[in-house]
């Protein structure tokens, strides 16, 4: 598995650049530092956390397929534990995880 590119975190980057298959994703901040990382169908998540306006500080994504439910949750929680062991906390809009 790897990254995908960085792209602008928005409607339309979303809709033509993220992938409708399941796996992980990442939000990143102006200077694309994380400030989440989530699981599930790509594109459909973060259409919907643009609609609900859940990650206000969000300005680039990128993912990872996984292709499998169990994968993607099993790779977010390492991204996250990983983060942990970095910062001493988890990234800023998954802090409900920890």
């Amino acid at each position: 598995m790897s990254w995908s590119p960085w792209y602008d975190y928005n409607t339309e980057a979303v809709n033509k650049n993220a992938s409708p298959n399941i796996g992980v994703y990442e939000v990143g901040d102006s200077l694309k530092n994380t400030v989440y990382y989530g699981e599930g169908g790509i594109k459909e998540r973060l259409l919907y956390h643009l609609d609900k306006k859940e990650l206000p500080l969000g300005r680039y994504f990128r993912f990872e397929v996984t292709n499998s439910k169990e994968r993607a949750v099993q790779r977010q929680n390492a991204l996250l534990e990983d983060y942990k062991k970095i910062y001493k906390k988890y990234p800023m809009y998954n802090e409900r995880k920890g």
